[in-house]
């Protein structure tokens, strides 16, 4: 009874220890998005910053101790995972510029054994009316305000991950979003 009370009490301490490892990750590079542009293929324009309720596409530099030095375009995004749940993934390539990008990412699980998640963007809105949050962020030119990160964790309560909002320190909240609507 004593060892699967400790073996409970690890695996609880790890969940927790690897929560909290991911959201000061996220904060603190998610945050630092800068106003890079990018491209995605010869047939796109440049862009500083995309994303959907399940990835986000950005500019911001790795931890010093990753061993990467200098800026990455780097993806989350939620994806469905072998198993059938979803996993929280890290995939990231040297920054080149507004060059279409041609290295193959590397790939990194960040979370497994969620049931889902979502993100969100805070856009400003024009003429005096309050920011609004939108699930996608397709504007060319610009950055959001802040990111929302929710994730739907299907490991036990005892280790919730708590809802994140993540300002961008370059963010604006506006630019030219594809269609014409901010």
């Amino acid at each position: 009874g004593a060892s699967r009370v400790t073996r409970s009490a690890d695996a609880v301490m790890a969940a927790s220890e690897n929560v909290r490892t991911v959201q000061q990750f996220l904060r603190r590079y998610v945050s630092v998005a800068g106003m890079q542009p990018w491209a995605t293929s010869d047939s796109t324009r440049a862009r500083m910053f995309e994303g959907d309720a399940t990835s986000m596409h950005y500019v911001a530099p790795l931890p010093a101790q990753s061993g990467h030095a200098g800026l990455y375009l780097q993806t989350v995004s939620f994806e469905r995972s072998d198993g059938g749940g979803m996993a929280l993934w890290l995939a990231y390539q040297p920054y080149v510029g507004d060059q279409p990008e041609n290295a193959e990412p590397v790939r990194h699980v960040l979370l497994t054994n969620l049931r889902g998640g979502k993100f969100q963007y805070l856009a400003a809105a024009a003429f005096g009316k309050p920011a609004a949050w939108r699930d996608d962020w397709t504007a060319v030119n610009g950055l959001p305000l802040a990111v929302g990160i929710h994730v739907d964790p299907a490991w036990p309560a005892r280790v919730p991950f708590p809802d994140m909002l993540i300002p961008l320190r370059s963010g604006e909240g506006f630019g030219t979003q594809l269609g014409g609507a901010p």
